[in-house]
């Protein structure tokens, strides 16, 4: 009579285990593949089985699967339950929407079937930015992007149709299941092109920088920054995974500018960046308005929460400005962007907690103008010529890009850790929170 009772207790148990993990599985799917790491990931696995009553869970993510065992206390048998994570884009809104029903669910945890109504609710809504205006969006950062180069009227209406033809094509290609690589290779090959038809309109206009706001367009969702960030936070197979698939992102691009340029120069249509764009206090204004256009761009195409928007915008701006003064002050490309992202990310740190989104949402949209496009377009040309100098320019490039990163997560770090979060998680974790709604404080054991 007790073996049968225990068994239909085990049973109920094992049952209600499976239920809980599922949920939490699924959840974590959301934010993994709408931009979150791995830690955060993570840390919101074991969050939320702790708060519906699961101890001693183990949760671990790869790059492509999500894993969850747990051991059943009465048979002291594990339950391993796994998902497949099959697709990967930016979605800002739907990783708000998920990482506030975490937080919601671990403050107090409710029904397991009302959680998941609400999780499908958020996955099958409609998008928040209708898809041609995130095509817009993609290219007013094209648009933007021209600005912030020094480009004039020509240049800059050739990078906003440019972007725009290029994000067309590429959703097309994606539909049809074409492999990343391929499809950076084909918008790599559009912006020498449409760069082309330029010069053949407007001789005095410089073409080229139809090229770099390509680039940067294109650079603009590249996972660097989740890369870097599951890298320190030692995910070193998850960060190492997304760096390879930024490398090969990268790797197309190089391949689609260099081969379309080459292709060009057959025909006597030569890319070169005739002057530096002139980087001063002085055309600050100029700057700080084309940032500015660029982060909404990037709002619009990512679907960043309309009430983080002013915010971002604030803090593009001023990430901008940052970059400027640290290069006016004698701060190398490298330090000028580390620094950047770090006074950025202290403000970002404080802001999110007013517009109920995350950090990792406002402080990737503020960084994106100083994504270093003319670098590396400065480092294909020189190698195209066969000036091994182009090496040190694309080098220049990659240390821009980790130090955006590197001083982003840094300022999450130093902020966490002088105001907490006080969660049972930070003995478990190396680095910062970034999508999950972080209370900072040390007032309450239960906070995330």
């Amino acid at each position: 009579m007790s073996f049968s009772k225990t068994t239909a207790i085990s049973l109920d148990h094992a049952g209600y285990t499976r239920a809980v993990l599922d949920l939490t599985m699924r959840l974590a799917e959301v934010i993994f593949t709408a931009g979150a790491g791995a830690e955060d990931a993570t840390a919101a696995m074991i969050a939320l089985t702790r708060a519906y009553g699961l101890k001693g869970t183990d949760a671990n993510i790869t790059h492509t699967t999500i894993t969850l065992t747990q051991e059943d206390a009465l048979t002291h048998e594990s339950i391993i339950r796994s998902r497949n994570v099959k697709y990967r884009t930016l979605d800002y809104s739907k990783l708000t929407a998920t990482s506030e029903l975490i937080a919601d669910i671990i403050e107090k945890p409710i029904e397991l079937a009302e959680a998941r109504k609400i999780l499908a609710t958020i996955v099958s809504s409609k998008p928040q930015v209708p898809k041609q205006w995130r095509r817009i969006g993609w290219s007013l950062v094209g648009a933007g992007a021209a600005v912030l180069i020094g480009a004039g009227p020509t240049v800059i209406i050739a990078a906003f149709v440019a972007t725009w033809i290029i994000d067309w094509i590429t959703s097309v290609l994606d539909h049809r299941q074409v492999p990343l690589f391929y499809q950076t290779v084909v918008g790599g090959a559009i912006g020498p092109i449409v760069a082309a038809i330029v010069g053949l309109i407007d001789p005095t206009a410089n073409p080229s920088l139809v090229v770099v706001a390509t680039i940067i367009m294109l650079l603009a969702g590249v996972t660097t920054f989740g890369a870097v960030h599951d890298t320190l936070s030692g995910f070193y197979l998850t960060g190492t995974a997304r760096m390879v698939e930024a490398l090969l992102i990268t790797a197309g691009l190089v391949t689609g500018v260099s081969g379309s340029a080459l292709f060009l120069a057959r025909f006597g249509l030569l890319l070169e960046i005739d002057s530096n764009p002139i980087v001063t206090l002085g055309v600050l204004p100029v700057l700080l308005v084309a940032a500015i256009v660029i982060v909404i761009g990037f709002a619009l195409a990512v679907q960043v929460p309309w009430r983080a928007v002013w915010v971002v915008c604030v803090l593009g701006a001023l990430a901008e400005f940052l970059f400027v003064a640290a290069l006016a002050a004698g701060f190398g490309m490298v330090w000028a962007s580390a620094a950047s992202a770090l006074g950025v990310g202290l403000l970002a740190a404080v802001t999110a907690r007013f517009v109920r989104t995350p950090p990792l949402v406002i402080m990737v949209t503020a960084l994106v103008p100083l994504v270093p496009g003319l670098t590396l377009f400065r480092g294909l040309l020189m190698l195209s010529e066969g000036d091994i100098n182009g090496l040190l320019s694309l080098l220049t490039a990659a240390g821009i890009a980790m130090a955006l990163a590197a001083g982003a997560l840094l300022s999450q770090y130093i902020v966490q850790i002088v105001w907490g979060p006080a969660r049972r998680l930070q003995r478990r974790f190396v680095g910062p929170l970034m999508a999950l709604p972080v209370r900072l404080g040390r007032d309450s054991t239960k906070r995330i």
